[in-house]
C-alpha cells in the first residue's frame, strides 16, 4: 500500500512538474532589508535608529506563467504577494490579502495584452519610468507629497466610499491607487507598433444602481527606445481625485537625466503640482549613483532630495545606500511613510535626515 502510495505521489509529481513546464510557471521575487538612521522623528523631532525594509525594492514573492494558445495567442496569469522583511507580515501591497499586489489572469496576441483582476496603475508605471536612479526609499514618499487634499488626510475628512462600492477602492486610503482591484487592463503590441506605448485600465465600482460610482480609470501613452522614454498618464478615483502626469528620461553619454511632472486634483480641498528632476550614471560596471529632488507647490510646499548609489555584488543581489532630507514634514524614506502610518508618535512633522544602508535579494 506504501509502494503505490509512493508511485502515485511521483506520477503526480511528474505530471505536474510537465504542466508547469508547458505553462512556463516561474517563481520569483526578492527579499529587501535595510539600517536606517532618522530624525525630526515625533513633535520633539527625536532621532532613532531602526530596522527598515522595501527601501530599495519592495519584498515580495509571486508566481506568474504562461501558456501558448497556438495562432500568436497566449493565456498569462500573475500571482504576486508583499510581505515584510522584518516580521513575515503581508505588506507591500494595495490589499490585505495573501496576493496583496497582483492577482490577475489574461490573454495577449497581435491585438495586444487584456488582463483583468488585481493590476497595477498605468499612472503608475509612467511615474516610476520618468525618475533617476532611486529607490522605492525616494519614489513613493515624493508621490505622497500632495497633502492639501483629503485623500491624503484622513485626520481632515474622511476618504469618500459608497456603500456597495468597496470593491472598488484602489488606494485605501492613499492617494495614485499603486494596485487596482477588480480591474480590466487593455496594452498595445508595443513590439509591433516602434516603440509607442499605450495602456487603459478601468475598474468597476459595484455599487448597485450606479456603474459611475466608485469606478477607477488610468492610462497612459508614451514612447520608448533605448534609453529615451516620454510618456503621459492620468487617473481618476470617482469622488475622490484626478491625477495627470508628464515626463520622461534621456540618455547623455554617461549620464540619464529624468523628469516628471504632476498635478493633483482632490475632490475635497486644494490643486497641487508636483515637480521632480533626477539624474543617475554608471561609476563603474558594477556600481550607479542617482540623484532626485521632488518639490511639492501646496502648503508649506514639502520637498526632498535623494542621493543614492547601488553596488550589485551578482545579477540577482544589490548593496545600496541612499540619504533623503525632507522638509515641511515629508517622509524622509519609505520606511518613515509607512511608520508614520502605523503610529502618529513616529511621524515626521518638520525637517528629516534618513541615512539608509540595505540589502536586496533577487530569486
Amino acid at each position: 500500500m506504501n509502494k503505490t502510495l509512493i508511485a502515485t505521489t511521483v506520477v503526480a509529481t511528474m505530471a505536474c512538474g510537465s504542466a508547469m513546464a508547458q505553462s512556463g510557471v516561474t517563481l520569483y521575487g526578492h527579499v529587501d532589508a535595510s539600517l536606517v538612521a532618522a530624525s525630526g522623528i515625533g513633535p520633539t523631532s527625536d532621532h532613532r535608529n531602526s530596522f527598515g525594509e522595501g527601501n530599495w525594492a519592495p519584498s515580495v514573492w509571486g508566481v506568474r506563467g504562461s501558456e501558448d494558445l497556438g495562432g500568436g495567442m497566449h493565456a498569462h496569469f500573475r500571482l504576486e504577494g508583499g510581505f515584510s522583511s522584518a516580521n513575515g507580515a503581508i505588506a507591500n501591497g494595495g490589499t490585505t490579502g495573501v496576493f496583496s499586489r497582483y492577482a490577475n489572469v489574461g490573454v495577449n496576441g497581435a491585438f495586444g495584452s487584456v488582463t483583468a483582476g488585481l493590476n497595477q496603475s498605468p499612472f503608475i508605471s509612467a511615474y516610476t519610468s520618468t525618475l533617476g536612479l532611486a529607490g522605492q526609499n525616494f519614489y513613493v514618499p515624493a508621490l505622497l507629497l500632495h497633502r492639501d487634499g483629503s485623500v491624503l488626510n484622513p485626520t481632515l475628512a474622511a476618504v469618500p466610499a459608497y456603500t456597495g462600492g468597496l470593491d472598488g477602492d484602489p488606494s485605501l486610503g492613499t492617494t495614485s491607487g499603486f494596485f487596482v482591484p477588480n480591474s480590466v487592463t487593455y496594452s498595445l503590441p508595443t513590439e509591433a507598433l516602434g516603440g509607442v506605448t499605450a495602456s487603459l485600465m478601468y475598474a468597476f465600482g459595484g455599487t448597485p444602481g450606479d456603474s459611475g460610482r466608485n469606478r477607477f480609470v488610468a492610462g497612459q501613452v508614451g514612447y520608448t527606445t533605448g534609453d529615451l522614454n516620454i510618456v503621459a498618464a492620468v487617473s481618476d478615483r470617482d469622488a475622490q481625485y484626478q491625477q495627470y502626469l508628464v515626463g520622461g528620461s534621456i540618455p547623455m553619454g554617461q549620464f540619464k537625466l529624468a523628469a516628471n511632472y504632476v498635478h493633483f486634483k482632490p475632490e475635497i480641498g486644494a490643486s497641487s503640482n508636483t515637480w521632480i528632476v533626477g539624474a543617475q550614471m554608471k561609476m563603474m560596471p558594477s556600481a550607479s549613483v542617482g540623484v532626485n529632488y521632488a518639490r511639492n507647490d501646496s502648503t508649506g510646499h514639502p520637498s526632498i532630495i535623494n542621493l543614492s548609489a547601488v553596488y550589485a555584488l551578482s545579477k540577482t543581489t544589490n548593496l545600496y545606500a541612499a540619504f533623503n532630507r525632507g522638509t515641511d514634514g515629508a517622509p524622509s524614506s519609505y520606511s518613515g511613510w509607512v511608520n508614520g502610518s502605523a503610529d502618529a508618535a513616529l511621524a515626521q512633522t518638520g525637517s528629516s535626515n534618513a541615512l539608509i544602508l540595505g540589502l536586496q535579494k533577487g530569486f
